[in-house]
């Protein structure tokens, strides 16, 4: 595995969870669950950034 490139590509990759994450979020103002999950999903997504920075 080539540290450089596999690093810009999951920072990548968690950019977009991210992105999906936001969507999702702003669009279950109407679903409880979703939203509350979705949030989850934020947090989880901000701590694989940091982890990624870490490196």
């Amino acid at each position: 595995m080539d540290g450089r490139y596999s690093l810009t590509e999951m920072r990548k990759t968690v950019d977009s969870l991210a992105a999906l994450a936001r969507q999702l979020y702003e669009a279950s103002e109407d679903f409880p669950a979703v939203n509350r999950n979705s949030k989850r999903i934020l947090a989880s997504v901000e701590m694989l950034k940091i982890n990624l920075e870490e490196t």
